[in-house]
């Protein structure tokens, strides 16, 4: 496996990883909103399992929407810089 494609699978891995922590950034309305991870947590606990399931879909689909575009913008670039090979 080519040191790229290491790099860009581990580089994918920490993003995905730690998108559970940094769902703050997809889900931001104010100061005073809690970051989506805990947020569901907090009403998974509070016993609103619909609604904490829903806001933990949210942030597994926006992992997949990244992770698709990853793989676009990967095919697409390895096309453009390795055409010189055909």
């Amino acid at each position: 496996m080519p040191v790229e494609s290491r790099i860009q699978f581990t580089l994918m891995y920490l993003f995905l990883s730690s998108m559970t922590t940094v769902s703050a950034v997809i889900f931001l309305y104010g100061p005073t909103t809690k970051v989506a991870s805990v947020a569901a947590i907090h009403l998974a606990e509070s016993g609103d399992s619909a609604v904490a399931a829903a806001m933990a879909m949210l942030i597994v689909y926006a992992c997949i929407v990244v992770r698709i575009a990853h793989a676009f913008a990967s095919g697409w670039l390895l096309k453009r810089v390795q055409a010189w090979r055909r």
